[in-house]
């Protein structure tokens, strides 16, 4: 599955205020070139939605989106491995074991979890959807998100939801994408077109983020005819490559959730298949790396790319350690090109490794400006390379171990005082 990302071109251009990255592959079944647009443009028929505002923190936001599918789709989903999951992640568990689904509730500014209620209040959202929907209740998801321990406020939501069928509307509306976000700046979306075969997507995430076998909230549709396993597989290694392979403050969520949902409409051979599931790993990176980079106080977004590690295991590891690293963050951050700080995050503990790094099968860079190799620093013009860090969005590390033929990539956010000060009044 590493071998894909190869497969993925990914560009950055530097404007003087953002950074734009584009995504586009090369598909197998007619070698066309194919762009992610960063829409719901291109999404399946079949689906209505809509956003609502029940007044659950603030007033005139909208904080309620709710997805109806006209008939019961193919679905898979990756969730939290924090032990304190919300009710929502422990029941979507349940819910999507039989491979299928046919709604999908957002509610945020409120992760209901931790409440005397939470249980039963996220049970009474799931029965009132499925009343107002006509859908049974098994086939309804539910995500939550926002502060913890904060009783959800079950009257607002249940009146907000007595207008759903009223608000409904054909397709997935660009509000909806709206409706999930807490503290980000913007709304996260994504979509491509290969053909007949159609897949959108959208996310939300700002900061709490250090995934663990899915993160923060994300939903894609799409139209492939896929049975339940095949889905499951495919998410899950898309999951590792691009949500589990993102930090931003190393903390992982009690409400992660990745969900897909396909209506099966168009039928699958090899090619079609394989371009699926190139198709869906694009637009995972591009929503995973509009978390990172749109993340809480977040100014650059950093790669880093560790080649020749014992095995994949151990590269995603040692790239964790440095997307993870406060001191390589706010080294980024104050563009200090420290490489030290690099040295300290790849030479951290890791069970069942006893052998020390030997310095001299080390390469180390930043920017493409080789800093450390083959037992030594080299002479780096270490001012023109802090004025680089300091005037590019996009900072890459790229470490070489020396070590074996593993290889992965991560990407994370410098910490700016922004974050400091985003979090320590975020509920007050």
């Amino acid at each position: 599955m590493e071998s894909l990302l190869k497969q993925i071109n990914i560009s950055h251009e530097q404007t003087a205020d953002a950074l734009k990255i584009a995504y586009s592959f090369r598909t197998q079944a007619t070698g066309a070139v194919v762009t992610v647009e960063d829409s719901l443009r291109h999404q399946p028929s079949g689906i209505s939605s809509a956003a609502l505002k029940a007044g659950i923190k603030h007033e005139n936001i909208f904080d309620i989106g709710v997805i109806k599918l006209h008939k019961p789709a193919c679905v898979a989903g990756v969730f939290t491995r924090n032990r304190c999951a919300s009710p929502s992640v422990v029941i979507d568990r349940e819910h999507v074991a039989d491979g299928k689904a046919q709604a999908l509730v957002v509610i945020s500014k409120n992760a209901n979890l931790y409440t005397p209620t939470a249980d039963s209040d996220t049970r009474a959202v799931i029965e009132k959807v499925a009343s107002e929907t006509d859908i049974k209740f098994c086939d309804v998801l539910i995500s939550c998100t926002g502060v913890i321990g904060r009783t959800l406020p079950l009257a607002k939501v249940q009146l907000a939801l007595s207008s759903l069928e009223n608000n409904l509307k054909t397709g997935l509306i660009p509000e909806i994408a709206e409706a999930i976000l807490t503290t980000d700046t913007c709304a996260k979306v994504a979509s491509v077109r290969l053909g007949e075969l159609l897949l959108c997507g959208f996310a939300k995430g700002a900061g709490m983020i250090e995934p663990n076998m899915a993160t923060m909230l994300a939903y894609f549709f799409t139209n492939i005819a896929i049975s339940p396993r095949q889905l499951k597989e495919i998410l899950q290694e898309v999951a590792d490559l691009s949500f589990n392979s993102i930090s931003i403050d190393t903390d992982t969520s009690t409400s992660d959730t990745v969900l897909i949902f396909s209506t099966g409409e168009i039928p699958a051979d090899s090619a079609t298949l394989s371009d699926f599931k190139l198709a869906l790993l694009t637009l995972a990176l591009n929503l995973s790396h509009k978390i990172v980079y749109r993340a809480e106080g977040a100014t650059k977004l950093i790669q880093a790319r560790v080649s020749s590690a014992l095995n994949n295991a151990h590269a995603r590891a040692v790239a964790k350690f440095i997307v993870n690293s406060p001191l390589i963050k706010t080294a980024i951050f104050g563009a200090d090109p420290n490489w030290g700080r690099i040295v300290m995050a790849i030479g951290k503990p890791i069970s069942g490794i006893e052998t020390a790094i030997d310095p001299t099968a080390i390469t180390i860079a930043i920017n493409d400006e080789v800093l450390f190799h083959s037992g030594r620093q080299l002479a780096a013009d270490l001012g023109r390379l802090s004025s680089s860090i300091k005037d590019s969005k996009f900072i890459d590390i790229h470490v070489c171990l020396g070590e074996g033929d593993g290889e992965h990539t991560a990407w994370g956010c410098d910490l700016s005082y922004d974050y400091v000060k985003i979090n320590a009044e975020y509920t007050t």
